[in-house]
């Protein structure tokens, strides 16, 4: 069946065989909505502290006993994607290949940056110090994205990496409340969305950043008149 039908219908037809058929490529797709509990429950508890004289009381005793001022937090944020590649230099395989753990991570970090900056400009929450953009917290977010992201890839090699994943990413929310740059809310509201993005990204990923599925590329240059270029076709 042809992707397009004819130039004289005024409908489109799709693909309807097994070979693309849309479906999700989950791997865990036994595990339900578990996964999606703890992210929910940091979104929940975020946003009734934002709403709570709490938060308040919280940057109170952090301006008086517990203070920083430092940018580790802004390399920190980063540690799970560089223990990830050292992991893979090192030959301890995760729970996909190389290919599709980038694809992977650089999906999830594109997710988890918009999705953080449509709620920045929708919530229009002001930061301690009285600068704009605080809920959520766009360092803490990624943090946890990052932590999720090498937790699905090797939690279940040992359990050790998913902590060390999110004792990173929770530094970096502490660091980021002790510098007076966001409130709580902030950081538990940006934890739980950057786990629910990755949750989001392994169920809708098709697994095909692999050799096999690579060598079904093909890449053709092309000339249309004065433009010159290459077209990049996959086979079904």
């Amino acid at each position: 069946m042809p992707l397009l039908a004819g130039a004289a219908d005024s409908h489109l037809t799709f693909h309807n065989d097994s070979n693309h058929q849309i479906n999700f490529g989950y791997a865990d797709k036994q595990r339900g909505l578990k996964p999606l509990i703890v992210p929910s429950a940091l979104i929940a508890t975020g946003t009734l502290l934002h709403f709570s004289d709490a938060k308040y009381r919280l940057n109170d005793w952090r301006s008086e006993h517990f203070n920083y001022q430092g940018s580790l937090d802004d390399y920190l944020r980063l540690g799970p994607v560089a223990a990830v590649y050292a992991l893979n230099a090192f030959g301890v395989k995760g729970k996909n290949n190389l290919g599709n753990q980038t694809a992977l991570l650089l999906k999830t970090m594109v997710l988890t940056s918009v999705v953080t900056k449509g709620l920045k400009n929708l919530t229009a929450v002001e930061r301690p110090g009285g600068d704009a953009g605080s809920m959520p917290s766009g360092h803490t977010s990624i943090a946890f994205a990052a932590a999720q992201w090498m937790h699905r890839e090797y939690g279940e090699r040992s359990t050790w990496y998913s902590v060390g994943a999110y004792a990173c990413a929770t530094t970096v929310g502490v660091m980021r409340v002790a510098k007076g740059s966001h409130w709580a809310s902030d950081v538990l509201v940006g934890a739980g969305l950057g786990m629910l993005t990755t949750e989001f990204i392994y169920l809708t990923h098709q697994y095909k950043w692999d050799r096999e599925h690579l060598r079904n590329f093909d890449i053709f240059p092309f000339q249309l008149g004065q433009q010159k270029g290459l077209s990049l076709v996959y086979h079904f």
